[in-house]
């Protein structure tokens, strides 16, 4: 009888001969099979196969590769890394991400991992005894990942011009495993210049505000992500002009503030710079915004950056007011603002506001 084959991962073909050449280093037999899901859509993708026997030496070495390896600090690669899973949400997600990876002139990357078989929970040091229904559960999750795939695909390339698609040459990959955790370590490994994603997933219950695959990647990546609500207008980019960075005059804003300007430069947003005074102190706001504004304009005089003060106890309320009244396209924040992310994902008080049904969030850390 003819021993079984499965598929380890489904990746863009350079890294699938590297991953060929990590496997066979270890003796366990491979092949690489082409990949079509779409016609002249998706030619960079192929699948790994290998004996089901060889399972439990080939998972950690795909792992090892796609970056769960404690690494030192790698240049980001010219490329925008969009996670999906296949809802309304990641086709926003993946249709502004294009957009942005086009401008960027980096190539896009759609990354989805599937849920994990059962059989790979057990320890690699551990005797596995195959039972052929787990294996066969695999090969039925594949199957049906690769059918959701096409009709995104069939979605998402119905609403770009076929000849920028074709031209963009997206990569994709699929894999198994935990979606925060593969995600956090093929960024780990392999830095993108951005993560775009869909505020909230398929699988978010009625009253989450942010989807738990979102939150861990927001604060736990080192890279920065621009997650996008579902009712973002499909050309963002190119009314995209405005961006609110709410500053509280922490030692770590002006390092927050230059990157933000940096990383936006491609763009040429207007960048305003917006601290909400909570207390009576009005003077010593004014002033440290003021010195602010002088340090960014003597660095960056070709950008266009404003700074505003705004007198509210009610934080939340004061920004979901600034955003609707001046038109604002992105709301961005840092890590270690975690009280006020917490407030606007806070659903008792996310619910009474508008930005996060409709406005983008760029999370980003300031030490980077």
């Amino acid at each position: 009888m003819d021993e079984k084959l499965i598929t380890l991962a489904t990746l863009p073909y350079s890294k699938a001969e590297i991953l060929r050449s990590l496997l066979e280093s270890e003796d366990i037999v491979c092949s690489l099979e082409n990949v079509d899901l779409l016609q002249n859509a998706m030619d960079t993708g192929v699948r790994i196969r290998i004996y089901e026997k060889d399972a439990s030496l080939a998972f950690p070495i795909l792992d090892r590769m796609m970056g769960k390896v404690i690494s030192d600090k790698i240049k980001r690669e010219n490329y925008v890394l969009i996670p999906v899973d296949f809802s309304d949400y990641s086709l926003k997600a993946a249709l502004v991400g294009f957009d942005i990876a086009e401008k960027l002139g980096s190539k896009m990357v759609l990354y989805h991992s599937s849920p994990q078989p059962e059989f790979l929970t057990i320890p690699y040091s551990d005797v596995i005894v195959y039972d052929s229904a787990l294996f066969l559960n695999y090969e039925m999750t594949e199957k049906e990942t690769n059918k959701k795939f096409e009709v995104f695909l069939n979605k998402l390339t119905s609403l770009i011009d076929y000849h920028r698609w074709n031209k963009a040459k997206p990569e994709y990959i699929v894999k198994v495993g935990e979606a925060e955790d593969d995600i956090l370590s093929y960024i780990q490994i392999h830095p993108p210049k951005l993560v775009v994603m869909g505020i909230r997933g398929g699988d978010a219950k009625s009253g989450d505000i942010i989807g738990s695959t979102t939150a861990g990647v927001i604060f736990n990546s080192k890279v920065p992500v621009l997650t996008i609500p579902e009712t973002t207008p499909d050309n963002w980019l190119q009314n995209f002009g405005r961006i609110v960075y709410a500053t509280n005059f922490e030692p770590s804003d002006f390092i927050a503030v230059d990157r933000l300007v940096k990383l936006m430069t491609p763009f040429k947003p207007k960048v305003i710079c917006l601290h909400i005074d909570q207390g009576n102190n009005r003077g010593l706001g004014e002033a440290r915004l003021e010195g602010l504004k002088d340090a960014l304009c003597e660095k960056y005089p070709d950008a266009d950056i404003e700074c505003r003060l705004i007198h509210n106890k009610n934080l939340p309320e004061a920004i979901d007011h600034f955003i609707q009244e001046n038109q604002i396209d992105v709301l961005a924040l840092t890590t270690h603002r975690r009280n006020m992310l917490t407030m606007l994902f806070n659903p008792s008080i996310a619910r009474k506001l508008v930005l996060h049904t409709r406005t983008p969030l760029l999370i980003f850390h300031a030490t980077q």
